[in-house]
Protein backbone atom coordinates (compact mmCIF):
# COMPACT_ATOMS: atom_id res chain seq x y z
CA UNK A 1 0.00 0.00 0.00
CA UNK A 2 2.88 2.06 0.95
CA UNK A 3 4.56 1.93 -2.78
CA UNK A 4 0.64 2.72 -4.07
CA UNK A 5 0.64 5.80 -2.50
CA UNK A 6 3.38 7.20 -3.08
CA UNK A 7 2.83 6.49 -6.99
CA UNK A 8 -0.73 8.04 -6.38
CA UNK A 9 0.81 11.23 -4.74
CA UNK A 10 3.18 11.75 -7.92
CA UNK A 11 -0.14 11.59 -10.36
CA UNK A 12 -0.17 15.59 -11.56
CA UNK A 13 -1.40 16.79 -14.81
CA UNK A 14 1.51 17.76 -17.09
CA UNK A 15 0.62 21.31 -17.81
CA UNK A 16 3.08 21.90 -20.67
CA UNK A 17 1.72 18.74 -22.09
CA UNK A 18 0.55 19.04 -26.10
CA UNK A 19 -3.21 19.74 -26.59
CA UNK A 20 -5.60 17.16 -28.05
CA UNK A 21 -8.23 16.15 -29.53
CA UNK A 22 -10.50 13.71 -28.57
CA UNK A 23 -9.68 11.59 -31.94
CA UNK A 24 -6.14 12.41 -31.84
CA UNK A 25 -6.70 11.13 -27.51
CA UNK A 26 -8.37 8.23 -29.01
CA UNK A 27 -5.37 6.81 -31.86
CA UNK A 28 -2.85 6.92 -28.82
CA UNK A 29 -1.86 4.14 -26.79
CA UNK A 30 -2.78 4.42 -23.06
CA UNK A 31 0.80 4.45 -22.12
CA UNK A 32 1.45 7.37 -25.16
CA UNK A 33 -1.68 9.37 -23.64
CA UNK A 34 -0.21 8.96 -20.20
CA UNK A 35 3.04 10.45 -20.94
CA UNK A 36 1.18 13.34 -22.56
CA UNK A 37 -1.64 13.99 -19.18
CA UNK A 38 0.77 13.66 -16.78
CA UNK A 39 3.63 14.21 -15.43
CA UNK A 40 6.97 12.26 -15.21
CA UNK A 41 7.16 10.16 -13.64
CA UNK A 42 3.97 8.46 -12.77
CA UNK A 43 2.70 4.67 -12.70
CA UNK A 44 2.44 2.50 -16.12
CA UNK A 45 -0.85 3.30 -17.59
CA UNK A 46 -1.87 0.07 -19.28
CA UNK A 47 -5.84 0.91 -20.18
CA UNK A 48 -7.40 4.91 -20.95
CA UNK A 49 -11.38 5.76 -21.96
CA UNK A 50 -11.55 9.05 -23.63
CA UNK A 51 -15.18 10.70 -23.31
CA UNK A 52 -18.41 9.51 -21.58
CA UNK A 53 -18.89 6.18 -21.05
CA UNK A 54 -22.99 4.84 -21.45
CA UNK A 55 -25.60 7.38 -22.16
CA UNK A 56 -24.98 10.54 -20.57
CA UNK A 57 -27.16 13.77 -21.22
CA UNK A 58 -26.18 16.70 -23.78
CA UNK A 59 -24.20 19.77 -22.19
CA UNK A 60 -26.34 23.16 -22.64
CA UNK A 61 -25.88 24.82 -25.83
CA UNK A 62 -23.46 27.83 -26.49
CA UNK A 63 -21.21 26.66 -23.30
CA UNK A 64 -17.90 25.81 -22.89
CA UNK A 65 -16.84 21.71 -22.37
CA UNK A 66 -14.80 20.04 -20.51
CA UNK A 67 -13.96 16.16 -21.03
CA UNK A 68 -12.97 13.83 -19.19
CA UNK A 69 -10.22 10.38 -19.47
CA UNK A 70 -9.66 8.45 -17.44
CA UNK A 71 -6.02 6.43 -17.41
CA UNK A 72 -5.79 3.13 -15.24
CA UNK A 73 -2.61 2.25 -13.68
CA UNK A 74 -0.80 -1.36 -13.72
CA UNK A 75 -2.03 -2.99 -10.87
CA UNK A 76 0.14 -4.66 -8.23
CA UNK A 77 -0.69 -6.61 -5.02
CA UNK A 78 -2.43 -4.12 -2.40
CA UNK A 79 -1.48 -4.01 1.33
CA UNK A 80 -5.13 -5.76 2.09
CA UNK A 81 -4.22 -9.57 2.28
CA UNK A 82 -5.72 -11.46 -1.06
CA UNK A 83 -6.27 -8.18 -3.06
CA UNK A 84 -4.85 -6.41 -5.53
CA UNK A 85 -5.17 -2.39 -6.57
CA UNK A 86 -4.84 -0.05 -9.26
CA UNK A 87 -5.08 3.51 -9.61
CA UNK A 88 -7.68 5.40 -11.63
CA UNK A 89 -6.61 8.61 -12.57
CA UNK A 90 -9.55 10.99 -13.89
CA UNK A 91 -8.26 14.07 -16.20
CA UNK A 92 -10.14 16.81 -17.00
CA UNK A 93 -9.15 18.95 -19.99
CA UNK A 94 -9.79 22.98 -19.88
CA UNK A 95 -13.00 23.69 -21.04
CA UNK A 96 -13.64 24.55 -25.00
CA UNK A 97 -16.16 25.68 -27.24
CA UNK A 98 -17.47 23.69 -29.74
CA UNK A 99 -16.56 24.19 -33.85
CA UNK A 100 -18.16 23.48 -36.39
CA UNK A 101 -20.00 20.74 -33.94
CA UNK A 102 -16.47 19.26 -33.14
CA UNK A 103 -14.09 20.11 -29.89
CA UNK A 104 -11.17 21.77 -30.71
CA UNK A 105 -7.51 20.72 -28.87
CA UNK A 106 -7.76 21.16 -24.95
CA UNK A 107 -4.49 20.50 -22.50
CA UNK A 108 -4.99 19.00 -19.28
CA UNK A 109 -6.48 21.26 -16.68
CA UNK A 110 -6.80 19.12 -13.29
CA UNK A 111 -6.26 15.47 -12.53
CA UNK A 112 -8.24 13.14 -9.25
CA UNK A 113 -7.14 9.90 -8.25
CA UNK A 114 -9.06 6.85 -6.94
CA UNK A 115 -7.96 3.50 -5.99
CA UNK A 116 -9.82 0.47 -7.25
CA UNK A 117 -9.36 -3.26 -5.83
CA UNK A 118 -9.73 -6.83 -7.05
CA UNK A 119 -9.72 -9.67 -5.03
CA UNK A 120 -6.52 -11.72 -6.68
CA UNK A 121 -6.72 -14.85 -8.44
CA UNK A 122 -5.14 -17.65 -7.42
CA UNK A 123 -1.89 -18.92 -8.52
CA UNK A 124 1.50 -20.62 -7.60
CA UNK A 125 3.70 -17.86 -7.98
CA UNK A 126 2.75 -13.98 -7.21
CA UNK A 127 -0.53 -12.78 -6.88
CA UNK A 128 -2.39 -12.42 -10.68
CA UNK A 129 -3.27 -8.90 -10.62
CA UNK A 130 -3.59 -7.16 -13.89
CA UNK A 131 -7.52 -7.34 -15.53
CA UNK A 132 -9.52 -4.70 -17.35
CA UNK A 133 -10.87 -1.99 -15.33
CA UNK A 134 -14.74 -3.54 -14.91
CA UNK A 135 -13.08 -6.60 -12.96
CA UNK A 136 -12.43 -3.63 -10.06
CA UNK A 137 -14.48 -1.89 -7.35
CA UNK A 138 -14.12 1.59 -5.53
CA UNK A 139 -14.30 1.42 -1.93
CA UNK A 140 -17.61 2.44 -0.73
CA UNK A 141 -16.72 4.95 1.96
CA UNK A 142 -19.67 4.14 4.19
CA UNK A 143 -17.99 0.22 4.24
CA UNK A 144 -14.64 1.04 4.28
CA UNK A 145 -12.17 -2.33 5.05
CA UNK A 146 -15.67 -4.41 5.77
CA UNK A 147 -15.84 -4.33 1.85
CA UNK A 148 -12.79 -6.91 2.49
CA UNK A 149 -13.70 -8.63 5.04
CA UNK A 150 -17.10 -9.48 3.14
CA UNK A 151 -15.13 -10.59 0.04
CA UNK A 152 -12.83 -12.44 2.26
CA UNK A 153 -15.66 -14.67 3.63
CA UNK A 154 -17.01 -15.17 0.47
CA UNK A 155 -13.48 -16.28 -0.74
CA UNK A 156 -13.31 -18.81 2.00
CA UNK A 157 -16.64 -20.29 1.18
CA UNK A 158 -16.39 -20.40 -2.49
CA UNK A 159 -13.05 -22.87 -1.77
CA UNK A 160 -14.70 -24.28 0.93
CA UNK A 161 -18.60 -24.94 0.53
CA UNK A 162 -20.14 -25.17 3.80
CA UNK A 163 -23.45 -26.60 4.04
CA UNK A 164 -24.65 -24.56 7.09
CA UNK A 165 -24.93 -21.59 4.47
CA UNK A 166 -28.11 -20.59 2.94
CA UNK A 167 -26.99 -20.41 -1.03
CA UNK A 168 -29.61 -20.23 -3.99
CA UNK A 169 -29.24 -18.59 -7.33
CA UNK A 170 -31.91 -17.43 -9.75
CA UNK A 171 -30.24 -17.99 -13.39
CA UNK A 172 -32.80 -15.92 -15.24
CA UNK A 173 -30.10 -15.83 -17.93
CA UNK A 174 -29.07 -19.16 -19.02
CA UNK A 175 -33.29 -19.95 -19.01
CA UNK A 176 -34.14 -16.67 -21.22
CA UNK A 177 -30.66 -17.88 -24.12
CA UNK A 178 -32.62 -21.49 -23.25
CA UNK A 179 -35.93 -20.46 -24.50
CA UNK A 180 -34.65 -18.20 -27.09
CA UNK A 181 -32.14 -20.99 -28.61
CA UNK A 182 -35.54 -22.88 -28.50
CA UNK A 183 -36.92 -20.60 -31.46
CA UNK A 184 -34.29 -19.84 -33.12
CA UNK A 185 -32.04 -23.19 -33.36
CA UNK A 186 -29.52 -22.19 -36.58
CA UNK A 187 -29.13 -19.00 -34.98
CA UNK A 188 -27.53 -20.25 -32.23
CA UNK A 189 -25.98 -23.64 -32.85
CA UNK A 190 -22.83 -22.63 -31.96
CA UNK A 191 -23.44 -21.00 -28.56
CA UNK A 192 -21.35 -22.60 -25.61
CA UNK A 193 -23.65 -25.34 -23.47
CA UNK A 194 -23.25 -23.59 -20.45
CA UNK A 195 -24.51 -20.44 -21.84
CA UNK A 196 -28.14 -22.52 -22.15
CA UNK A 197 -28.00 -24.49 -19.00
CA UNK A 198 -29.41 -22.65 -15.71
CA UNK A 199 -27.39 -23.06 -12.99
CA UNK A 200 -29.56 -24.69 -10.15
CA UNK A 201 -27.55 -25.50 -7.16
CA UNK A 202 -25.96 -22.95 -4.73
CA UNK A 203 -23.03 -25.16 -4.24
CA UNK A 204 -22.65 -24.78 -8.44
CA UNK A 205 -23.25 -21.08 -7.98
CA UNK A 206 -20.74 -20.29 -5.50
CA UNK A 207 -18.31 -22.56 -7.13
CA UNK A 208 -18.51 -20.64 -10.51
CA UNK A 209 -19.09 -16.80 -8.56
CA UNK A 210 -16.49 -14.44 -10.22
CA UNK A 211 -14.86 -13.39 -7.70
CA UNK A 212 -12.40 -11.63 -9.17
CA UNK A 213 -14.49 -9.45 -11.26
CA UNK A 214 -16.46 -8.01 -8.33
CA UNK A 215 -17.33 -4.22 -9.70
CA UNK A 216 -19.00 -3.13 -6.42
CA UNK A 217 -19.86 -3.71 -3.21
CA UNK A 218 -22.43 -1.58 -1.22
CA UNK A 219 -24.87 -2.02 2.14
CA UNK A 220 -28.09 -3.90 0.71
CA UNK A 221 -30.94 -1.25 -0.50
CA UNK A 222 -34.24 -3.08 -1.61
CA UNK A 223 -34.85 -2.04 -4.75
CA UNK A 224 -37.94 -2.47 -7.29
CA UNK A 225 -36.48 -4.53 -10.19
CA UNK A 226 -34.14 -7.15 -8.98
CA UNK A 227 -33.81 -7.84 -4.94
CA UNK A 228 -31.67 -11.25 -4.88
CA UNK A 229 -32.55 -10.92 -1.21
CA UNK A 230 -36.26 -12.33 0.35
CA UNK A 231 -38.37 -10.50 2.62
CA UNK A 232 -37.96 -13.15 4.79
CA UNK A 233 -34.21 -12.81 4.95
CA UNK A 234 -34.41 -9.32 5.50
CA UNK A 235 -36.72 -9.62 8.50
CA UNK A 236 -34.35 -11.66 9.84
CA UNK A 237 -31.45 -9.38 9.24
CA UNK A 238 -33.54 -6.92 11.08
CA UNK A 239 -34.63 -9.43 14.08
CA UNK A 240 -30.84 -10.55 14.29
CA UNK A 241 -29.12 -7.37 13.85
CA UNK A 242 -27.31 -8.91 11.24
CA UNK A 243 -26.02 -6.87 8.04
CA UNK A 244 -27.06 -7.14 4.55
CA UNK A 245 -24.80 -6.23 1.67
CA UNK A 246 -25.35 -6.69 -2.37
CA UNK A 247 -22.29 -7.36 -4.77
CA UNK A 248 -22.29 -7.09 -8.99
CA UNK A 249 -19.77 -9.00 -10.53
CA UNK A 250 -18.72 -10.24 -13.91
CA UNK A 251 -21.69 -8.16 -15.64
CA UNK A 252 -24.16 -10.02 -14.68
CA UNK A 253 -24.41 -11.68 -10.84
CA UNK A 254 -26.81 -9.76 -8.02
CA UNK A 255 -25.63 -11.23 -4.84
CA UNK A 256 -26.94 -10.79 -1.86
CA UNK A 257 -25.24 -11.37 1.46
CA UNK A 258 -25.94 -12.02 4.99
CA UNK A 259 -22.98 -11.78 7.51
CA UNK A 260 -23.12 -12.19 11.38
CA UNK A 261 -19.90 -11.17 12.50
CA UNK A 262 -17.32 -12.94 10.86
CA UNK A 263 -19.27 -15.67 8.98
CA UNK A 264 -21.73 -16.07 6.09
CA UNK A 265 -25.42 -16.89 6.86
CA UNK A 266 -27.29 -16.58 3.33
CA UNK A 267 -26.10 -15.90 -0.12
CA UNK A 268 -28.54 -14.95 -2.92
CA UNK A 269 -27.83 -14.96 -6.34
CA UNK A 270 -29.31 -13.76 -9.91
CA UNK A 271 -27.59 -13.91 -12.66
CA UNK A 272 -29.08 -12.36 -15.60
CA UNK A 273 -28.10 -9.96 -17.81
CA UNK A 274 -28.31 -5.99 -16.84
CA UNK A 275 -30.86 -3.37 -18.58
CA UNK A 276 -29.00 -1.73 -21.61
CA UNK A 277 -28.86 2.36 -19.46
Amino acid sequence: MLVLAMLAATIEVRRDGPPLTLEQARAMTPAALGDALLTSPHPPIVEAVVGPEGMVPPPPPDTPEATEIKLFAAAVPASQPGFCEKVRATITLAPVMRREGTLPPARAQAVSSTPLYRWAEPSAGPARCEAKRYAFFALDPGLGDRAFTVIRLLGTLKNAYDRKVQISIDDRGAREMRDYAKGHRDEMKDMPKDAITPIVSGRSAISKFPISSITAIRRYVDAWDRNPLTRTDLKAVKDHGWEAYQIFAGGEWDTGVIVDGDRIVTVRFVKAVPPPF
